[in-house]
């Protein structure tokens, strides 16, 4: 089998193998984000996160709502990319065995793209959370960072506060103490609606499922909470209430408390996609073969994260 051929059919089975994978990778921590397609705009500008009145009693007159003026929101599209270089040598040496086995590393190793393609926006997302008490990504819908004391709908609805300003500290029985104060925080945000007159408060978490991100210095602290029935003599009332992911935070002391419920089709993130990865395919006329005797295997997409429904996360601050 001559190289161009060879090319050809590893080029089948590796796009057959990347298919397969892309779509039984599962996408991480996909609760922590709300994703919808833009179409094919770099910037999707829209009035975002009002709530609707609700439904109410009909007196013969319909009322009209309509998108609010105060708050336009503008997230933008960026491009991502990764590649990897297969050496034109390997493949000359499996067309001259007529067999694409010797290939069989690359192969497995390309399948590995999609599970990086699916976990990206969760890893963008993750390195925002830290920064979320500023605006070195972006600010929220209502020009807030995400972890702020500000946060507010409207003046009937009171100043939002989603940061702790002042943790208990880092020990499990201090955790415990911020655990209870920071779910009180999450469980207690809401809005109005029904307008003057008829105004109905209501909750904006309806359903709480509870994730802790904390630095990796506190995992195992956070793991015996979420693990032992008793702790210090005492029974241990969040046992199995939430799940627990660390990271290599740079402050060691702070921690989040965020609800991933997905039923409101909403996320402490927003996850914006104008073209989905897709993976292209080497040919020998890529300038890679000409010059570098290498052919290249890339993954492209557009798309980007931003920050969204912030009463859906709480900040403790231990610094």
């Amino acid at each position: 089998m001559d190289i161009k051929g060879l090319l050809a059919l590893f080029n089948i089975a590796a796009r057959t193998e990347f298919n397969r994978a892309y779509q039984q990778a599962e996408a991480q921590l996909s609760g922590l984000l709300y994703e919808y397609e833009s179409g094919p705009v770099e910037t999707m500008s829209f009035p975002f996160f009002a709530f609707f009145q609700g439904m109410a009693l009909f007196t013969g007159t319909r009322v009209h709502e309509t998108f609010p003026e105060g708050y336009k929101f503008d997230v933008t599209n960026k491009e991502y990319d990764m590649a990897v270089d297969v050496p034109m040598k390997d493949v000359e040496r499996a067309a001259n065995i007529n067999s694409i086995t010797g290939l069989n590393i690359y192969k497995q190793r390309i399948a590995e793209i999609p599970q990086v393609a699916k976990d990206h926006p969760a890893e963008l997302a993750l390195d925002m959370l830290e920064a979320g008490d500023a605006s070195t990504y972006g600010t929220c819908f209502d020009g807030q960072n995400l972890f702020d004391t500000t946060h507010s709908f409207s003046t009937s609805a009171g100043t939002q506060d989603n940061v702790m300003t002042t943790g208990s500290g880092t020990t499990v029985a201090n955790l415990i103490t911020d655990l209870n104060t920071a779910v009180g925080r999450l469980n207690g945000f809401y809005f109005y609606s029904g307008g003057t007159g008829n105004s109905k408060k209501r909750k904006l978490n309806k359903n709480l499922k509870l994730l802790v991100v904390c630095p990796d210095e506190l995992f195992a602290s956070f793991d015996a909470i979420r693990t032992q029935s008793v702790i210090s003599s005492t029974e241990n009332n969040w046992k199995g209430r939430f799940e627990l992911i660390s990271r290599p935070f740079t402050d060691t002391g702070d921690w989040y408390l965020l609800n991933v419920d997905k039923s409101d089709n909403l996320g402490l993130f927003l996850h914006q996609v104008e073209k989905p990865v897709e993976m292209d395919y080497p040919t020998m006329q890529d300038e890679s073969y000409r010059e570098r005797k290498t052919v290249t295997y890339g993954a492209y997409g557009r798309y980007t994260v931003a920050y969204g429904a912030w009463w859906k996360g709480v900040m403790i601050n231990n610094s």
